[in-house]
């Protein structure tokens, strides 16, 4: 019996499921749709052959650029991930030259490959690894990429592609960039390049860095350079906009050791084409290093605002600020007021900088103002300062010297002419310590400063610093001439009235040239004490040797001598001439190698120290002892001249005196001996004779001497000189000039004057040989 059951009439019904099975089917056929598009595409980029089309590229590249394009390796095309071109190392040649200007070890573009589907060339990213492109520029300002510029070429607007091209990534890696300016004179090259790129395309701003070791040694500097930020790339506008900038430097520049500076900005954008613009926003730079003479030196600039569209361009208000050294350090603080108008013509209504040194009234202390309306062409980098008022006050010595000068002052960077370089001229005038001054001069090409003064009394003394103490083993300060074969210098001086060292001189005037080898003052003319002095100084600079050639005439050297020596020793009117050269680093190492010839007369004058006259005293019994005396310098004595004549042969420090020849009514006095510079040591033999008579007591003594030279010697320091009178020696002269004297006397007498003429000239060669 077969069992049947019952229907149950709360069970519910089957549900429809169709929507589900459509959606499913929709779809599996869209995933089937993009598998055959892109499994299709996929052939297609498999099959296809980009090698096909290399010599093809190479040879458009030859006929349009005139360059020579290099692929040696093969150029691949790879589907996943992502879909990359690669081409392998590659090198393109200079202009219509085998010259290398760019080459790279790989090339990789990656390629979105939806993008193509929908006829979009877009590159996600560009790699290049190690490239290494030549950039360089001719002294007419020509740069060996310009033909590649778009603007270069003939065609009146470039072809368009079928395809939309877009890039939005860019990378560099272990890049380097060669550059030579010979324009700028500027060789060089960024080593370690590495730069990351994105936001190119038009969208959303993306980061980008860049980093790369400047070398370069012309000029000669090292350093680190770091820039980070965010760039947003409009193609379509022409635009770029660089947020958060953040750069940042450390190594060694021109002038400036162990820098570091760093560059914080808020915003930089350029728009490129028919209606430029550049705009900046809160730039900030701060400085620090150490400066070629070891001081050290931080500075800092902050400029709000730059605007710039088309001919006109607007500046906000600058604020510079900088200090040098850490004892006494010079502190630097300019400011600008906004300024707008067109580059050609931009005004600013007032610029100042205001320097301060020290405490005031301490020595080396500064303050000074300088202020003046600014006109700038920034199209001819020309600038004019037109009204410059110059003020303040110095105090380079022991008492403060006072400023208030006038003029004007410009300066022209070169821009009209490839040849050109930059130039500069200043004209000012008034009031220096309370005597009229006007100085002019500039900055002339190649590299030569001119400078024109012209002061009716300068005090030198004022200006120059008091003397530092030196201790006793401190090594000799070195001359240093090398900013003078650095440029070149033609400056001329006019002083009415000129005070050195105490010395009042007059109609001081010279010139100093420079010629980067060789330094001259001449000639060099001044009036002072009765008398004039010329002089033409020249200097070797690569070796450092001096050459001098002076004079003077009816010049009272006693004041002269106290000046720059600290003693009076010699009294009198002085002629002198000099021709001398020496060679050295040092003070010491020029007397050391002095050389030359010099020749000094003077009239009625006295050397100082000594009584010669006095020394010769008390003549009979010191003849008798046969003794000689010794003397020391005793201040207030001196032996007086009526005319002193000697010529000094120098060399090597040492001068040599043969044919002194020094007169007074009393005395005749020959001598010969060496004075040593360099020791400070002299010895030299007086052969003093008397020729008159001396009334008083010991005139006695003196008249037994008429005739006979009775040697001194001079020997010792030059500080503390000891004088002997060498009578041992004078004993012989004695006898035989009395026995010519009795013989002369007695012919006198005996003969008429015709008959004893004759004789009385053969008389001194009777004894000739019988007395020592």
């Amino acid at each position: 019996m077969t069992e049947v059951t019952a229907p149950q009439p709360d069970a519910p019904a089957p549900r429809r499921r169709w929507p589900m099975r459509l959606f499913k089917g929709l779809l599996a056929a869209l995933l089937a749709a993009v598998i055959l598009v892109v499994g299709g595409m996929s052939i297609l980029l498999l099959t296809f052959d980009p090698n096909q089309y290399k010599a093809t590229l190479i040879q458009v590249v030859q006929e349009r650029e005139h360059r020579t394009l290099t692929l040696p390796g093969t150029i691949e095309l790879t589907l996943f991930p992502p879909l990359t071109l690669r081409t392998g190392p590659f090198s393109l040649s200079e202009r219509d030259s085998p010259a290398v200007f760019a080459r790279a070890d790989d090339l990789r573009l990656h390629l979105d490959l939806f993008a193509l589907l929908r006829r979009k060339l877009v590159v996600d990213r560009v790699v290049m690894i190690k490239p290494q492109i030549h950039v360089a520029r001719d002294a007419q300002g020509r740069l060996n990429f310009a033909d590649l510029l778009p603007d270069s070429k003939p065609e009146s607007a470039p072809p368009r592609s079928p395809l939309g091209l877009s890039v939005h990534r860019l990378q560099v890696e272990q890049g380097v960039l060669f550059y030579d300016d010979d324009k700028a004179k500027l060789h060089g090259q960024l080593d370690g390049l590495d730069v990351g790129l994105s936001g190119l395309d038009g969208g959303n701003a993306g980061a980008f860095h860049l980093e790369t070791t400047a070398r370069f040694v012309q000029p000669a500097l090292a350093t680190r350079i770091a820039l980070r930020g965010k760039l947003l790339a409009d193609t379509a506008q022409h635009s770029v906009v660089l947020t958060d900038l953040a750069l940042s430097a450390q190594g060694d520049v021109p002038g400036l050791k162990a820098m570091q500076t760093q560059l914080n900005a808020d915003q930089l954008g350029l728009r490129t084409g028919s209606m430029w613009a550049l705009t900046t926003r809160q730039w900030r730079i701060k400085t620090t290093g150490r400066t070629e003479s070891g001081e050290n030196l931080s500075a800092q600039i902050s400029l709000p605002t730059l605007e710039a569209k088309g001919d006109t361009v607007q500046i906000g208000p600058l604020d510079a600020s900088a200090e040098i050294g850490a004892v006494q350090a010079l502190q630097l603080q300019c400011k600008a007021q906004q300024a707008a108008g067109a580059w050609s013509a931009l005004r600013v209504p007032v610029a100042q900088c205001d320097v301060q040194r020290g405490a005031a009234g301490k020595t080396g202390a500064m303050r000074l103002t300088l202020a003046s309306p600014l006109q700038l062409d920034l199209t001819h980098a020309h600038y004019v300062l037109p009204a410059i008022k110059l003020s303040g006050q110095l105090t380079p010595g022991a008492k403060p010297q006072t400023l208030a000068l006038q003029g004007n002052a410009q300066y022209d960077g070169g821009a009209n002419g490839p040849m050109n370089g930059p130039t500069a001229q200043f004209q000012l005038q008034g009031l220096v310590a309370g005597s009229g001054m006007k100085l002019s001069g500039g900055w002339a090409q190649p590299d030569t400063l001119r400078l024109d003064v012209n002061a009716d009394r300068l005090n030198l003394d004022d200006w120059l610093p008091p003397p530092a103490a030196q201790p006793k083993a401190a090594a000799p300060a070195s001359i240093d001439l090398s900013a003078f074969q650095k440029l070149g210098l033609g400056a001329q001086f006019k002083i009415g009235s000129l005070l050195f060292k105490g010395m009042q001189w007059s109609a001081v005037q010279g010139q100093l040239t420079s010629d980067r080898k060789t330094l001259a003052l001449q000639p060099f003319t001044a009036q002072g004490f009765g008398g004039s002095v010329d002089a033409n100084l020249r200097v070797n600079l690569a070796q450092q040797q001096y050459t001098l050639q002076q004079s003077g005439r009816d010049v009272s050297v006693q004041p002269v001598l106290q000046a720059l020596v600290g003693k009076d020793f010699l009294l009198g009117k002085a002629n002198w001439t000099m021709n001398l050269s020496a060679q050295g680093k040092t003070l010491p190492a020029l007397i050391a190698s002095l050389s030359g010839k010099a020749r000094l007369d003077v009239r009625n004058g006295a050397v100082k120290g000594f009584n010669l006259a006095q020394m010769l005293r008390n003549a009979r019994a010191l003849l008798a002892a046969r003794k000689d005396g010794q003397f020391a310098a005793t201040p207030g004595e001196q032996t007086d001249f009526t005319a002193l004549g000697a010529t000094f042969v120098l060399q090597n420090g040492v001068a040599n005196n043969s044919d002194l020849m020094v007169q007074s009514p009393l005395l005749r006095v020959g001598g010969e001996g060496w004075f040593d510079l360099p020791r400070q040591r002299l010895d030299y033999l007086l052969l003093p004779a008397v020729v008159g008579s001396l009334r008083g007591q010991g005139g006695a003594d003196l008249a037994v001497l008429r005739g006979v030279t009775v040697p001194v010697r001079i020997a010792g320091s030059f500080a503390q000189p000891s004088y002997t009178v060498l009578w041992s020696q004078a004993g012989g002269n004695l006898l035989k000039q009395t026995l010519k004297n009795t013989l002369q006397n007695e012919l006198q007498k005996q003969l008429a004057p015709a008959q004893a003429q004759p004789l009385q000239k053969g008389v001194p060669g009777l004894f000739k040989g019988l007395f020592p």
